[in-house]
């Protein structure tokens, strides 16, 4: 996971290069919802402003597991507008022992917990997710560790009070994912050494099984395939050897697989900071990826 950071009103004018009236219309069923005191809409209309987080999220990455999909143009039934406070019903998360071992407490929620009925069209309440990780894990949950505010109308300034376990990449208000979560190998690991940050980095990747590697057997493959291409250009770099022209390319491939627009950006990161702190470990975490690698293909 990697955070894309934007400010809400740079975010409001890029869906409104978009869709220029979308956000009116959204208002005026934010108020219906208001009014009624629930969420209740027999349409949506969310699915209008997707092309806009596919593009924000490095061209098509599902926000949570930066799996690499489909283009705008014909990747759109890949992934889902997914609501990060659920819109009508909040279900109580089954906790995993483990994280109950890490001391991890979500806060209880009774079964038919109602849901952010104020959020539905809130920019701030959306991203793109892969089917995975939005239908098959984030479903209707929402673990917390402090209050509950079903009643809010600002993911900004609900976030000190409710305490979220999961992070959430988009805009300017909340951690940058990469402060919390980072690579060994293929495998994330939770950063922060204690606190509320270490429990968020921890539920993060349970939640989303970003470190199962027999449930999401397909993200680890990804990733080893990106190690295996990192690790050979940045021995280049580090022998300083080659002739410029490929140095550069070497660079350039480097610089490639970090960005933004790259599928496991983060593991890409983790992994080039651990070649630069500790060659050996890299060259171990490569020959390990190398044999994922072939043993998948």
């Amino acid at each position: 996971m990697i955070g894309y950071r934007l400010s809400r009103s740079e975010l409001a004018a890029l869906v409104d290069a978009f869709a220029p009236d979308w956000r009116t219309r959204a208002a005026q069923r934010t108020a219906a919802f208001r009014a009624a005191g629930r969420y209740d809409e027999s349409s949506s209309i969310w699915s209008e402003v997707k092309p806009v987080y596919m593009a924000l999220q490095g061209e098509s990455k599902c926000a949570f597991c930066e799996r690499k999909l489909e283009s705008v143009e014909h990747g759109k039934g890949e992934q889902d507008v997914e609501h990060f406070r659920p819109k009508k019903r909040t279900l109580p998360w089954p906790v995993p022992a483990s994280l109950h071992a890490a001391g991890v407490t979500p806060t209880a929620l009774p079964a038919g917990s109602a849901g952010y009925h104020l959020l539905p069209y809130d920019l701030f309440n959306y991203t793109a997710a892969c089917k995975p990780c939005n239908s098959s894990l984030k479903r209707d949950y929402f673990p917390i560790a402090g209050t509950p505010a079903h009643g809010g109308d600002s993911p900004e300034q609900m976030a000190a009070g409710e305490l979220p376990l999961l992070i959430y990449p988009i805009g300017d208000f909340d951690a940058d994912p990469e402060t919390l979560i980072g690579f060994i190998g293929a495998s994330p690991v939770a950063l922060p050494v204690d606190g509320h940050a270490r429990h968020r980095a921890l539920t993060t990747i349970e939640f989303f099984r970003l470190d199962d590697v027999g449930a999401r057997k397909n993200l680890f493959r990804e990733r080893a395939i990106v190690i295996t291409a990192l690790y050979p250009q940045l021995e280049i770099r580090r022998a300083g050897t080659e002739p410029a022209e490929r140095l550069r390319k070497a660079e350039r491939v480097i610089q490639g697989l970090q960005s933004a627009r790259s599928q496991h950006a983060n593991c890409a990161r983790s992994f080039e900071r651990i070649h630069r702190a500790d060659p050996a470990l890299a060259e171990r975490i490569f020959e390990e990826a190398a044999d994922l690698v072939a043993s998948s293909s």
